[in-house]
This record gives C-alpha cells, sequence and structure tokens, in this order.
C-alpha cells in the first residue's frame, strides 16, 4: 500500500474514532470554527462519497467531511458538522472504494488478519491520485470569520 493511501486512510479512521470517543478537547478548549460548505465534481459530475479535507499551511490542524447526494458536503473539526477554524487551507480530495466484502470479514468474530509479511492489498482511489495529496492538488481554501465559506472544487484528469 502506497504511504499517501494509507495516510488518507488512517486520518479518516483516527478521526472518526477520536469523534467517537469524545477524546477531542471540550468546546470551552477549542477555537472559534464557521460552518464550511461546498460541492466536489469530477469531469462536470457530482461526486458523491468522496472525502474533502482541509489542512490548514502550517499544519497544526484540519477539518474533514464526506460528499452526499449531489456532491455537497459540510466539514467538521471537532463535533459533526461544527466547521473549520479561520485561515489558510490546502485541500485533498479522496474517494477508495471499499470492498463490502472485505468489510464484512473484518466485522466477523472469527476474523484473522493476514500474515504479517502478507502485503494488503492497495486500496483504489477512484479520483486521480493528484488530489489525494494536499501539496499536489492546487487546491486552497481561505476560511474566514465573517462572510460565507462555500467552495467548490472541480477536478479534471
Amino acid at each position: 500500500m502506497n504511504k499517501m493511501a494509507l495516510g488518507n486512510l488512517l486520518a479518516v479512521v483516527l478521526f472518526v474514532s477520536l469523534l467517537g470517543l469524545g477524546c477531542l478537547p471540550s468546546s470551552s478548549d477549542r477555537p472559534g470554527t464557521y460552518p464550511v460548505t461546498g460541492t466536489v465534481t469530477y469531469d462536470g459530475e457530482a461526486v458523491e462519497g468522496a472525502t474533502v479535507a482541509f489542512q490548514s499551511v502550517g499544519g497544526s490542524h484540519g477539518a474533514i467531511g464526506r460528499t452526499g447526494a449531489g456532491g455537497k458536503y459540510k466539514l467538521t473539526t471537532s463535533v459533526s458538522g461544527d466547521g473549520v477554524i479561520p485561515g489558510e487551507y490546502k485541500v485533498k480530495i479522496f474517494k477508495y472504494k471499499i470492498d463490502p466484502a472485505a468489510a464484512e470479514d473484518i466485522m466477523d468474530e472469527m476474523y484473522a488478519p493476514p500474515d504479517a509479511g502478507q502485503m494488503a492489498a492497495e486500496p483504489q482511489n477512484l479520483l486521480p491520485a493528484k488530489y489525494a495529496d494536499a501539496a499536489k492538488s492546487g487546491f486552497t481554501a481561505t476560511v474566514k470569520e465573517d462572510g460565507k465559506n462555500d467552495f467548490t472544487f472541480n477536478m479534471t484528469d
């Protein structure tokens, strides 16, 4: 599995886990966030099921969301849909093919992971690879305290 795919996958899993466990700082400890929404398209068509990740230019924080119908997304920093801390961001977008059978296998109580020497299958990104890397995607966003923070990202080959 390449490092970028593994990093993206682990980032999503960790973030979702922290949300579920309530391990993120309490609301009084968190900086203010502002709603961020938008649309993702690929060759003019809305992309459903993609992950949109904002990474602060300084690298100290970020936000994540998933596109739904019509390619629409809403970002989360700490609590579902809370928005994004104001600032400059690089953006990455990816959509990995998930094998439902493999996901069911992992949930099975009799599941045994592959041998340590055996390589796991590399996840398949259904979008062009450059968009899964914030440094190469070419997408940026400036989140402001005042005004509308709505960003459309149009991907092409």
